[in-house]
């Protein structure tokens, strides 16, 4: 969710780039508790995604002799292309996958539970292992960790007459703001949803029930309904920009988007010049119901490790190296948050604002219903926000879709 390309530089012969990833290969456990032997690592992006990752593995081969071959694929293909390399009985030794992706692999006993002895969890933040859990086993470790922010034009929030040293802090504010930030013809709106994303539509509705004491995952409840009808109210469907609502609040068509730390060095790249951090934007905490529960969504991709892999330790010991303090600084920088204890020590960009506030947030996160079925259940939330956005269903008769849904995963 939060990749920024850039050119990356390799080593010769440093990396091994596979094609697939097969029985074949000759891989061999670590006997005596030293990394060794072949270590197949499966990732979202491309060889020219992340110069410090293509760094850090080529450094830990030349220390440890491991060979490391990696696969980058597209992120929308990932999770299809890593359930057949399960099915086929060769999946790769370690894989990057959102926390969303995890509750089915390991109630299907495909996981490795996290080998402490070559990754120490006490390292991380309290709470950050939680969605890599399932029934009470750690399987994964976090990286790109994102509670979710608020950010807000400074500049749109000054031509409708609003303070802009003075964010909303409740949804009821966020409902003000954006009446007053919403042109006639709606092509300038407040707050924009990330529309058609499951994810979010999700982690939205997680805040927005919760926050108000209701159960989740259900939307034919009193919580439920007046959530859907919010969201509906704010918002419109119909703008488009191919960076999503992100692009539209770049553009200064939404005033108001929610989204996570990766944000601000993203706007940075788009360009520094037309929206600096302080003078034309702003970020705030998540807003809360006025006098309800503090409920701040959060998402994470993990590295995980199959359990069929015959070099588990290795792949551990990897793992571990690659969330290492190097990692964290460089990471930092670009806005990804690797939650190891000090983490905001790491870099200038952990004394951000916006780290600030993430930090702040750690113990309001909230990762949603954290259950096999959640990859269906998030597409069950898109559907039921799009179909009360675009006027094609009620809010009952979407929660009663929902929750149709809800029990068949069930």
């Amino acid at each position: 969710m939060a990749d920024l390309t850039r050119r990356g530089l390799l080593a010769a012969g440093a990396l091994t780039l596979l094609a697939g990833c097969g029985k074949d290969q000759p891989r061999q456990q670590a006997a005596d508790g030293r990394p060794q032997g072949t270590v197949n690592v499966w990732l979202h992006g491309s060889q020219d995604t992340g110069r410090q990752f293509q760094e850090l593995v080529h450094r830990y081969m030349a220390e440890t002799q491991v060979d490391v071959r990696l696969l980058y694929l597209p992120v929308g293909q990932l999770d299809a292309k890593l359930l057949t390399a399960f099915s086929g009985g060769a999946p790769p030794d370690v894989f990057k996958i959102g926390h969303w992706s995890f509750p089915a692999h390991a109630k299907k006993n495909r996981l490795a539970p996290v080998d402490t002895k070559a990754l120490p969890l006490r390292n991380y933040e309290p709470g950050t292992i939680t969605p890599l859990t399932y029934q009470d086993v750690p399987y994964g470790v976090p990286i790109d960790f994102n509670p979710c922010l608020l950010y807000y034009r400074k500049d749109r929030f000054e031509e409708a007459g609003l303070d802009p040293a003075k964010p909303p802090s409740t949804w009821e504010e966020i409902a003000e703001y954006s009446a007053k930030l919403t042109t006639k013809d709606r092509r300038r709106v407040g707050l924009q949803w990330l529309y058609g994303d499951p994810q979010w539509a999700l982690m939205m509705l997680t805040a927005l029930i919760k926050g108000k004491g209701g159960s989740f995952p259900s939307l034919a409840t009193e919580q439920g309904l007046n959530a859907l009808t919010y969201m509906s109210k704010i918002g419109n469907p119909k703008l488009s920009n191919p960076l999503g609502a992100l692009g539209l609040f770049y553009s200064g068509e939404a005033a108001m988007v929610v989204s996570g730390a990766f944000l601000g060095p993203a706007l940075e790249k788009l360009g520094k010049d037309k929206l600096t951090f302080g003078k034309q934007y702003g970020v705030a905490p998540m807003p809360a119901w006025a006098g309800g529960t503090s409920v701040v969504p959060a998402y994470t991709w993990g590295w995980g490790v199959a359990k069929d892999s015959p070099n588990q330790f290795t792949a551990w010991h990897l793992v571990n190296y690659l969330q290492g303090a190097p990692s964290v600084t460089a990471n930092l920088d670009n806005g990804i948050i690797i939650p190891a204890k000090g983490w905001r020590e790491a870099g200038p960009r952990g004394k951000s604002e916006i780290m600030k506030i993430v930090a702040d947030s750690l113990p309001h996160v909230d990762f949603g219903p954290i259950i096999p079925g959640t990859l269906e259940l998030a597409k069950a939330a898109a559907s039921a926000v799009d179909s009360v956005a675009h006027g094609k269903a009620t809010p009952a008769q979407a929660a009663a879709a929902f929750d149709t849904t809800v029990r068949l995963i069930r």
